[in-house]
């Protein structure tokens, strides 16, 4: 539950009236609202837009979490609504395992995956993504997020053990996100967060289960 609308101070109440104003929001919907039932009320709250929560892990916090060399010579960029940024140096899946951060439950020869190095704004998971096959995830994220590709997953890996090492919270809330790599048998790999560590596993293309999302990326 966020903070109260009671609390907000009144100059960022009377900006969102003006922008309603603007919006075209007259005086006789404002009193009908005023004066609506608890279930219009409330299908109301439903409705209004949600501030997504955003983060941002720049070269120095990463590298400091993980031990591994800082070769940043990039601008930290802006995360958008509901975007996690992250600097990622290039690393491979073997060498993230090894800062003892992330746990590899494919084979070895899974450890030689990598991504070009640079900042990513990356979305984990891609909301309202899960309950999907892997070809129905990638039809949804073309419509919400068009810029965005599957996630690599060593810049997932990077993203969330740097959110669960800064905050000590899963980003995926228990969850699961697909990633871009493909994998031997009609599955992609998938990113998890188990005993305090990434875990890095795969899931068949086919399922559809609940707390399995796609994850997301962008370079920036």
């Amino acid at each position: 539950m966020g903070k109260s609308l009671k609390r907000l101070e009144q100059k960022k109440l009377q900006v969102g009236i003006n922008r309603l104003a603007n919006a075209g929001l007259d005086v006789e919907r404002w009193l009908a609202m005023c004066d609506a039932d608890d279930v219009a009320m409330q299908r109301l709250v439903e409705a209004w837009p949600v501030r997504l929560p955003s983060f941002v892990y720049d070269a120095k916090t990463v590298c400091g979490i993980l031990g591994l060399p800082n070769n940043c010579k990039e601008e930290t960029p802006k995360a958008a609504d509901g975007e996690a940024v992250v600097w990622y140096g290039g690393w491979t899946l073997g060498e993230l395992v090894a800062t003892d951060k992330v746990v590899n439950y494919l084979s070895k020869e899974r450890e030689s995956w990598k991504a070009p190095p640079g900042y990513y704004h990356t979305r984990i998971p891609v909301p309202d993504s899960n309950r999907m096959t892997h070809d129905e995830q990638v039809a949804h994220l073309m419509k919400l997020y068009a810029a965005f590709k599957e996630l690599p997953t060593p810049v997932g890996a990077t993203v969330l053990a740097a959110h669960l090492d800064v905050t000590g919270e899963d980003l995926l809330n228990g969850n699961f996100c697909r990633c871009a790599e493909l994998l031997p048998g009609g599955g992609h790999a998938e990113l998890g967060v188990s005993e305090g560590r990434v875990s890095v596993g795969d899931y068949w293309d086919g399922g559809r289960r609940g707390d399995v999302f796609l994850g997301a990326a962008r370079k920036a």
